[in-house]
Formats: structure tokens, C-alpha cells, sequence
């Protein structure tokens, strides 16, 4: 999973505004590391895999139902891309995921698709990639 994230994240030495309109640096980090205005590949990997960790808590906090591991890594990659927001609706609206309709994760996920209003050829791709780590 952390290298899909890599690979779709891409990693930027300096800060930018990313498609969604946020300040980022190194591998999607939009925390208070973006302030520094430069981080190396070294401080964006090790601040990765911190985070991961973090949302991985925020996924089996958020959870109801058992996950094998591909699922709970797919759910923790969409966390870190979307945010805790959209993992609640993915998976707590009426009769989705937490009401054990495991299937309505293939049916909404790819419904995340947009960034700045527009659908973006990046976040499908990894909508597919997430599926996939999904159906292990």
C-alpha cells in the first residue's frame, strides 16, 4: 500500500497548492511540515509512514465490521487521499459497509473521483488501484 500511495501521491521537494487547492509537500502532506517550504525524500517517507499509521487508527476507529488486511489497507490509502469525512460516508450511511454490505465499497469508492470540481484522471486511477488492494 505505501508504495501505491508513493507512486500516486508523487513526491515534491518543495511545497505547492495541489488540484484540491491545498498546500502540500512530499507525499500529499498537508500538515504544518508544508510551512518549511522544502523536505527531502527521507523527512516525506518517514512523515508517510507516520501518517499512514494515523489514518490506519482513524480507519479501525471509524470500522465496524471485520477487515482483512488488503481491506483495511485499501481503506487507509482512500483515508490518507479523502480524509476521515469521506471514509465516515463511505462507510457508515445506511446500509453501507458498517451495515456489513461489503460490496457498497466497490459501488461508492469510485464515486470519489473529483478534486477542484473536476474529475481527475489521477484520483480514478487510484479509486481502481484502492479496489483493487479491496478485493485482496
Amino acid at each position: 500500500m505505501t508504495q501505491g500511495v508513493k507512486y500516486f501521491e508523487g513526491f515534491r521537494s518543495e511545497s505547492y497548492t495541489c488540484c484540491g487547492g491545498k498546500r502540500t509537500i512530499g507525499y500529499g502532506h498537508t500538515g504544518k511540515s508544508v510551512s518549511k517550504g522544502i523536505i527531502s525524500e527521507a523527512e516525506a517517507s518517514e512523515l508517510l509512514q507516520k501518517e499512514l499509521h494515523k489514518y490506519k487508527n482513524i480507519v479501525l476507529e471509524i470500522v465496524k465490521v471485520p477487515l482483512t488486511d488488503n481491506q483495511l489497507a485499501s481503506l487507509t490509502s482512500f483515508t490518507y487521499n479523502c480524509g476521515r469525512g469521506a471514509l465516515y460516508q463511505l462507510v457508515s450511511q445506511e446500509g453501507r459497509l458498517n451495515d456489513g454490505n461489503y460490496q457498497s465499497v466497490s459501488e461508492v469508492m469510485p464515486m470519489y473521483r473529483k478534486a477542484g470540481g473536476k474529475i481527475r484522471k489521477g484520483l480514478v486511477k487510484r479509486r481502481s488501484f484502492e479496489l483493487e488492494l479491496w478485493h485482496g
